[in-house]
C-alpha cells in the first residue's frame, strides 16, 4: 500500500494484484512497469509467466522487484527470472521518481546490492 501511494503521488495510474494469478490476469500491454514484492509468494514464478505471456520484450511491461533484502541471492534470483530491475526499500518519493525515470529510459535498473 505504501508503494501504491508513492506511485499515485507521482501521478501514476496504479493497478494492484494480490496474487500471481491476479497479476497475470490484469497485466496488459498498457502497463509500463510491474512492481513486484520480491517476498510475494510465487513472485519469481509470476515474472517467468509474464515473459511467457508477452513473448516479445517490447510488448511486455518492465518487471521490477521491490525488496528490503540486499543479499546477492535475491539479486541473482531476480536476474535469473528475467526481471528488469531491483528497487531497494525503503523508497521515498524522490527515490521512486528517480528510479522510474532511470528504468524507463534505460529499460534496466539493478541497484547496488
Amino acid at each position: 500500500m505504501v508503494t501504491k501511494e508513492l506511485l499515485v503521488h507521482l501521478g501514476c495510474d496504479v493497478t494492484t494484484a494480490s496474487s500471481r494469478d491476479e497479476c497475470l490476469h490484469v497485466v496488459s500491454q498498457d502497463h509500463k512497469v510491474v512492481c513486484m514484492d520480491a517476498g510475494m509468494p510465487d513472485g519469481f514464478e509470476a515474472a517467468v509467466r509474464l515473459h511467457e505471456k508477452f513473448t516479445k520484450r517490447h510488448e511486455r511491461p518492465l518487471i521490477v522487484a521491490l525488496t528490503g533484502n540486499t543479499d546477492k541471492v535475491t539479486k541473482e534470483n531476480c536476474m535469473r527470472v528475467g526481471m528488469d530491475g531491483v528497487i531497494l526499500k525503503p523508497v521515498s518519493v524522490d527515490k521512486m521518481r528517480s528510479v522510474l525515470s532511470e528504468l524507463l529510459e534505460h529499460r534496466v535498473l539493478f541497484e547496488a546490492m
